[in-house]
């Protein structure tokens, strides 16, 4: 009897084990699932976030780029440019208020130990000068962390067809007067994905440098010229809401004035 009942405890206990093995289980792979989602999660916020940062940068500084000269030891007007496969510097503009020293702003942006950096200034940082960039004084920020490299590459109008562009690896300025037309920027993460930005940039319209970009200043001077041929001898006109009429002539400066068939002040 004793014997009957001492067995049936022990598979009872066996039983009693095996249901607690499954619960703890059970248990520890929806803890472990619960982990590893809140990690990705985290993983996912993270890179939305550094997705935001690129863009607030691609759409306040590279979209804002304008073309910046400056004369370097030689006297010669340069245009402060400079666009590498790996990295980009440029001049651009920026909101300016309180204490800031101006409206223009110096950009480097590039790579540097798994971080995508980009570096400001209020003074000119000359591409041209290996060691002037250090002595100017600059802040630096982390746009986004987990960068492999960065890839820029700059839209530029083909030579062969007058409707496309063309996308260079480089851009230097020795090369080229004018800013490119879009510059897209290509980041490689540590994962193994990839995204991509691409941005007009400023003072590239069609009337500015795009449509003509080979006689833009020759086109601007002849226009201002007749502008200020039309505007030397040109005639105006303008009607008033109760029938009067005035006339302005630019060679005899001579008005008359009309209201209901009575002469107008101007003409007595």
């Amino acid at each position: 009897m004793n014997r009957r009942r001492s067995i049936f405890t022990l598979i009872e206990l066996v039983v009693a084990i095996g249901i607690l093995v499954m619960v703890a289980t059970i248990v520890g792979m929806a803890g472990a699932s619960f982990y590893q989602a809140y990690e990705r999660s985290l993983r996912v916020t993270a890179k939305l976030k550094s997705f935001m940062a690129v863009d607030n940068l691609m759409d306040t500084h590279i979209r804002n780029m304008i073309p910046f000269k400056w004369k370097d030891e030689e006297g010669t007007s340069r245009l402060l440019f400079d666009g590498e496969e790996n990295r980009i510097m440029f001049a651009t503009l920026r909101r300016s208020y309180g204490d800031r020293p101006g409206a223009l702003l110096f950009v480097r942006i590039f790579v540097e130990d798994e971080k995508l950096i980009a570096e400001y200034s209020p003074y000119p940082r000359f591409p041209w000068q290996e060691d002037g960039d250090e002595s100017m004084p600059f802040t630096r920020e982390v746009i986004a962390e987990n960068v492999l490299q960065v890839t820029f590459s700059y839209a530029e109008k083909s030579t062969e067809n007058s409707n496309a562009v063309d996308f260079l690896t480089e851009y230097r300025e020795e090369e080229n007067s004018y800013l490119p037309l879009a510059v897209m920027m290509k980041l490689e993460f540590t994962d193994g994905s990839t995204e991509q930005w691409l941005r007009r940039v400023a003072g590239v319209s069609k009337e500015s440098s795009y449509g003509n970009r080979e006689d833009n200043s020759s086109n601007g001077d002849s226009a201002a010229g007749e502008r200020s041929s039309s505007g030397s001898g040109g005639r105006q006109q303008t009607s008033g809401s109760g029938g009067g009429r005035q006339q302005t002539s630019g060679g005899s400066g001579r008005q008359q004035g009309s209201s209901g068939g009575r002469p107008g002040r101007a003409g007595r």
